[in-house]
């Protein structure tokens, strides 16, 4: 039933979008690449043109902080949205997940996505049409802005700008084998230099097939509870309203958000076994729903050919509502356990940047203030309150330039964190230096060192001191004992892009002493886990990606592989882990047809005694763009019987827990998709025909 509804929807949206007007709106312009900061005008060997995007040269351009990636004519053809084109374009070191709209680097990290410099979404992404991405920018190297942060790298869309007309365009993706739904509509408007935005989005999940299997031991137990087949689904949703003002030298950006999450659907059975023997049943039953709204202030006025200054404030409220009950029947006695959690949590954030710019020179300095007050209430099995207020300044400053082809950057934060939960807080001074120097004696290949310290804050759920029992084997507390420590971080840099190969070779090490991470231990034959204090850490990778175009503007193939490994010590106790991950994809694209092969195989990350487990998937798709219209069809994660989505195991000596959770119905999921937009009354300005995009080092997106 629920199937033939998702069939239905989508032929509904098909026959009623086709009655709308269509335009195709293209522009002829040119867009001319420097290599370096000395490099003319009259160098053709980096020529573009956006009507048709002929390029003369690689559509990967190496700058010292960034790559520039130029779509082609063809690649925008094929796509629907500037979402789509990425997964169509070479991203050295990103993983381009398609299913969960989501990109990460090969190692795992966060990285941020960005329109015009502006913080922007994957929702954001679905609004632009191919033919308005002038080039996409990936910062893998990022400036002191940005280290005190978990993101380790950047794509930032750079777009056509119009002065009329608007746009309105509908993106839905189903499954047709199970209940997943992912919906987006938009609506914008040009008027001179205002552009008004209005978007929703929502991801809709109601699978029927999702089990947990747990194993615990112990000097006394050896429990393991098998999984049955239960159901999952949550619901995502979100709408933005926004303003972006923009001419000459001020731009100004206002967004306004409201999400809600409602994961009330996420039940687990299992079947209870003593070593090989059925003692019992349990029911765990986590109920999590929140709502929050934010607003967003961004804008950047450059004062000069040489200077510029940037503000940005981001407010938000998030309230959550959180229920977990868990009831165990072992021996034919039932044990029943429950509490619930209502969180407030009020923060603000405000920053403020100046970048001064010469030649062959540029200085960048910020300031930027966080405040958050957080409270939660529980209730049930645990009476207590947890408030907190946490506030955190930090200030950075960075020096950056060239010396004919050697490109260097210095610079350094300081943060001011307080922390205050009940009697217990904190306060600390940490710093932050990071330094980069690269070498390009070739407009094809270069080779860069860089050098960071970032500091780790301990979160709020590691610091409360609540002691929650899990069921009658297990218990977990928080540590308000935790205080932040100092990661030190080496990270070694080849690239080489010859004729139709991409090749990148990165060696990665990262130490720190006196850290905090998760841990095992027993106490009244339970097992406990807590964050507690080790002595070091060592974390060693090594990653190696490779693209080839096999036939040009056409038909590509890329594929990665890293190494890993990870050491931890407490003690006269050592923890250890090698793990590999490696995936790649071909994809093939061919005036208005595409197709896509992908796979990727995640690995095993360690956390003091904790491993963690990815997802590994794959997936096969096609799709044919007529006109304003994108139908898709695929297959995700083919040839499997269930798809691993997340798991973990801890392990210390005698003491040892694993759990995997699996969902069947993400295996040999067949999904089938249609975007549509349309666009009325455009123009562009002319003034912003010709663009040259020499590069300023700084190594910060603004």
């Amino acid at each position: 039933m629920r199937n033939s509804f998702c069939i239905f929807f989508l032929l509904w949206v098909t026959l009623d979008v086709f009655s709308g007007e269509k335009c195709l709106f293209t522009i002829d312009s040119d867009f001319i690449v420097t290599d370096t900061i000395s490099k003319s005008l009259s160098d053709t060997s980096r020529i573009f043109s956006l009507s048709d995007v002929v390029v003369k040269g690689s559509n990967i351009i190496t700058k010292s902080d960034r790559l520039i990636l130029i779509p082609t004519s063809n690649m925008q053809k094929a796509s629907s949205s500037a979402w789509d084109l990425l997964s169509k374009i070479k991203l050295p070191g990103v993983i381009v997940d398609r299913q969960n709209k989501n990109a990460t680097t090969i190692d795992g990290s966060n990285i941020l996505f960005k329109i015009n410099n502006i913080d922007a979404t994957i929702a954001d992404f679905l609004t632009i049409i191919p033919s308005d991405v002038k080039k996409i920018e990936l910062f893998d190297k990022l400036g002191a802005r940005y280290n005190d942060s978990n993101i380790s790298a950047i794509i930032n869309i750079v777009t056509k700008r119009h002065t009329s007309g608007g746009q309105f365009g509908l993106y839905e993706d189903a499954a047709l084998t199970t209940m997943s739904l992912y919906n987006s509509a938009y609506v914008k408007f040009n008027k001179a230099n205002s552009l008004f935005s209005l978007s929703y989005n929502s991801k809709y999940r109601d699978y029927s097939n999702s089990y947990t299997d747990t194993y615990l031991e112990n000097e006394d137990v050896e429990i393991s509870r098998k999984g049955i087949e239960s159901p999952y689904g949550y619901f995502l949703q979100n709408i933005d309203a926004a303003y972006n003002y923009y001419k000459n030298n001020f731009t100004f950006n206002i967004k306004f958000n409201y999400s809600t999450n409602r994961n009330t659907n996420q039940n687990c059975s299992q079947e209870i076994f003593d070593k090989k023997s059925l003692i019992g049943n349990s029911f765990r039953s986590p109920k999590d729903k929140s709502h929050s709204p934010a607003i967003d202030l961004f804008s950047e006025y450059k004062i000069s050919s040489k200077q510029s200054l940037l503000f940005n404030m981001v407010g938000k409220i998030l309230q959550t509502n959180y229920d977990y009950s868990y009831t165990e029947n072992v021996n034919e006695n039932n044990s029943h356990f429950e509490y619930g959690v209502e969180g407030k949590r009020k923060s603000l954030i405000t920053e403020i940047m100046h970048t001064y710019s010469l030649k062959n020179l540029s200085w960048d300095s910020g300031l930027r203030y966080k405040y958050s007050d957080t409270h939660n209430l529980y209730s049930y099995d645990i009476i207590n309150d947890f408030d907190s207020k946490d506030q955190n300044l930090y200030a950075y400053t960075q020096f950056s330039g060239n010396v004919k082809n050697i490109f260097y950057m210095g610079g350094i934060g300081i943060n001011w964190v307080s922390f205050k939960e009940g009697g217990n807080s904190f306060y600390k001074v940490l710093y932050r230096p990071l330094g980069r120097i690269k070498y390009m004696p070739l407009d094809n290949f270069s080779m860069s060192y860089q050098f960071s310290m970032q500091p780790t804050i301990p979160s709020l759920s590691t610091l409360s001191g609540i002691t929650k029992s899990l069921n009658r084997y297990e218990f977990e507390t928080g540590n308000s004992a935790l205080h932040p420590y100092d990661n030190i971080k080496h990270k070694l840099s080849l690239s080489w892009n010859p004729n139709r190969w991409y090749i990148s070779l990165n060696y990665n090490i990262e130490s720190a002493k006196n850290l905090f991470a998760p841990g095992i231990y027993c106490q009244n034959g339970k097992l406990g886990y807590q964050h507690i204090n080790f002595d070091s850490k060592t974390v060693s990778k090594i990653d190696f990606y490779t693209s080839f175009d096999i036939i040009k503007d056409m038909l590509f193939i890329d594929g990665y592989i890293s190494y890993n490994y990870y050491k931890f010590r407490i003690e006269d106790e050592t923890f250890s882990l090698t793990d590999y991950t490696y995936g790649g994809k071909i994809v093939f694209y061919l005036k208005n047809f595409s197709a896509n092969i992908s796979f990727n195989h995640n690995p095993k990350e360690l956390f003091g005694m904790k491993s963690f487990y990815g997802e590994s998937t794959g997936s096969v798709d096609c799709s044919y763009k007529y006109k304003r219209m994108t139908f898709s069809l695929g297959i995700w994660n083919p040839f499997k019987k269930y798809v691993q989505s997340s798991g973990f195991e801890y392990a210390r000596n005698d003491l040892y827990k694993t759990e995997h959770f699996r969902i069947k119905d993400n295996a040999n999921m067949i999904t089938l998709g249609v975007a549509y937009d349309i666009n009325w009354g455009k123009s562009y300005k002319a003034r912003n025909k010709r663009l040259n995009n020499s590069d300023n080092i700084d190594g910060i997106v603004k």
